[in-house]
């Protein structure tokens, strides 16, 4: 009867460790996007969404009229650099990585972060 009892307590485990892996690698996949207009600075971003176009469509409605997609993401954060005639957007595993990756790119010191936004699932 212990040897069930262990056996039982194990299986327990090991099915909770699966589900785990699976939600981090593929069943739970979180989309993220971010819609920005250059002239006006206005966005939209989205996350949390189950496909990348539904987190696309929504950035862009929040966003308003001319805005451009930026960046799409998934279970990730993303940002957006921007200074006069100059945008720049990257992706990181954290807010800060993905801040410091869009600054670099934007190049030069009048460059500021413009919009960031995360999925729960990183």
């Amino acid at each position: 009867m212990r040897a069930f009892t262990i056996a039982a307590v194990l299986l327990a485990f090991s099915a909770l460790a699966t589900d785990a892996a699976g939600a981090r690698f593929g069943k739970r996949q979180l989309w993220g996007s971010i819609a920005y207009n250059s002239k006006t600075g206005s966005y939209g971003y989205d996350v949390d969404r189950t496909t990348k176009r539904d987190a696309e469509t929504e950035a862009f409605r929040l966003c308003g009229a001319n805005c451009d997609l930026i960046r799409s993401f998934r279970n990730s954060c993303a940002a957006v650099a921007a200074r006069p005639k100059r945008v720049a957007s990257d992706t990181g595993a954290s807010r800060e990585i993905a801040e410091t990756k869009a600054l670099k790119k934007c190049g030069g010191s009048e460059c500021k972060i413009a919009v960031w936004a995360c999925t729960s699932e990183k």
